[in-house]
């Protein structure tokens, strides 16, 4: 690593590389990213990669687009694409921390987007709460939905990073990435060379605020 990369990789002094990954459950894009991150993480490891999973509502972006005012959060209906999945996550990650909520994202994407399931079915919620080891129940929406989680990641993401879709990465606090990833590497080795690439682009060049990592035929 040369000296000018060491310059912008631990910007927050704390001697990790700190990344925060904005996701919307019904994104497959996102999904795509989130197995590729965690596959990094898991390689660098928690010494080295502090990752912090944050969530960002592609319907609140499309309200805010449309100057409409109306938040999801302040809207809690379980019929409403995606809002009983943040419900769900938020209560993972209040039980079990990042770890939790990882563990309910990959099984609920797999169900989602791999196998079809619906967004607003209760059923897959409650099978990727089963399959990621979580005690109790997962929110059915029988009762009114927690959301403050989403409300203040969301928020969050938009003002301090200008967020705008999903997935958005943000390095050391400050230096915030979109782009689209079709289909996460399966090998680690180009992963990691994909990952090191996106994060030298992120933080060396902070003009830069959109990439895309698409196939031709989109």
């Amino acid at each position: 690593m040369t000296q000018s990369q060491e310059s912008y990789t631990d910007l927050n002094d704390n001697g990790l590389l700190d990344l925060d990954v904005y996701f919307d459950f019904t994104c497959p894009y996102s999904f795509e990213a989130a197995q590729w991150v965690k596959d990094v993480s898991e390689l660098m490891g928690s010494d080295v990669m502090a990752v912090r999973w944050r969530f960002f509502s592609k319907a609140q972006a499309t309200n805010d687009k449309a100057n409409s005012g109306s938040k999801v959060w302040d809207q809690p209906d379980a019929s409403t694409p995606g809002l009983l999945a943040f419900a769900a996550g938020g209560a993972a990650y209040e039980q079990g921390g990042e770890e939790a909520l990882v563990k309910f994202y990959m099984a609920l994407g797999r169900l989602y987007h791999i196998e079809s399931m619906s967004t607003t079915d209760s059923g897959p919620i409650a099978q990727a709460w089963k399959d990621a080891g979580l005690s109790g129940e997962a929110p059915d929406g029988s009762s009114p939905l927690n959301l403050k989680k989403l409300e203040a990641d969301h928020t969050e993401a938009v003002e301090k990073y200008k967020a705008f879709g999903t997935p958005t990465l943000v390095f050391e606090e400050h230096r915030a990435f979109w782009f689209r990833l079709k289909e996460h590497p399966t090998d680690i080795t180009d992963g990691l060379e994909l990952f090191q690439h996106i994060q030298r682009l992120a933080m060396g060049f902070p003009a830069l605020e959109a990439y895309q990592v698409v196939s031709a035929e989109e």
